[in-house]
C-alpha cells in the first residue's frame, strides 16, 4: 500500500470512528433519559451519564475555567497526535493513531455539544461497576494498548 493510500485510509478510519461514536451517543441521548438504565444482561447495562472530568471521571472540574482547561489540553494532545501521525512510518502505527485521533475527537465533540462526555456502557459484576464508558473510549484504550505492544515488540534488544 503506498503512502497516500495509507494516509487516506487512516484519515477515513478516524472519520468513521468519529461518526460511529457520535451516532451511538446521539442514539442513547434520544432513547434513554438522563440517569435511566436499560438492563441488557446480568453484567451489562446501557445508561446515560455525563463525564465532566477526564478518564474515569478524574479531575472533574468545579469551575468553567477548569472545563476550558480540559478542552484546551485535549486540543493540544490532538495537535501533537496529528504531528506524530504524519511522522509515523508503519501502516500499523498510522492506523492505530488514526483510531486514537478519532476517539479523542469524538469525546471532544461531546464537550462542545453537551459540556461533558456522554458515557453509556455499564459493565459490572455483582456490586462492582467499571466506570461507564463509550465507543470513543474503547477506541482510545485499544489503540494506545496496541501502540504500546507494537513499540515494545518492535524494539531491538
Amino acid at each position: 500500500m503506498n503512502n497516500k493510500k495509507v494516509l487516506y485510509f487512516s484519515l477515513l478510519l478516524a472519520i468513521f470512528v468519529i461518526i460511529f461514536d457520535q451516532a451511538t451517543k446521539w442514539s442513547i441521548l434520544a432513547f434513554i433519559p438522563n440517569g435511566g438504565v436499560v438492563r441488557i444482561c446480568p453484567y451489562f447495562n446501557l445508561l446515560l451519564t455525563f463525564n465532566y472530568g477526564t478518564s474515569f471521571g478524574l479531575l472533574s472540574p468545579n469551575t468553567i475555567l477548569q472545563s476550558y482547561m480540559i478542552i484546551g489540553l485535549t486540543i493540544l494532545c490532538l495537535v501533537f497526535l496529528f504531528y506524530v501521525f504524519f511522522k509515523l512510518k508503519t501502516i500499523f502505527e498510522k492506523i492505530l493513531t488514526a483510531i486514537l485521533i478519532g476517539g479523542a475527537c469524538g469525546n471532544l465533540l461531546d464537550r462542545f455539544f453537551h459540556g461533558a462526555v456522554v458515557d453509556f456502557i455499564d459493565l459490572y459484576y455483582k456490586t462492582f461497576h467499571w466506570p461507564a464508558f463509550n465507543f470513543a473510549d474503547i477506541c482510545i484504550s485499544c489503540s494506545v494498548l496496541g501502540l504500546l505492544i507494537f513499540n515494545l515488540l518492535s524494539r531491538k534488544v
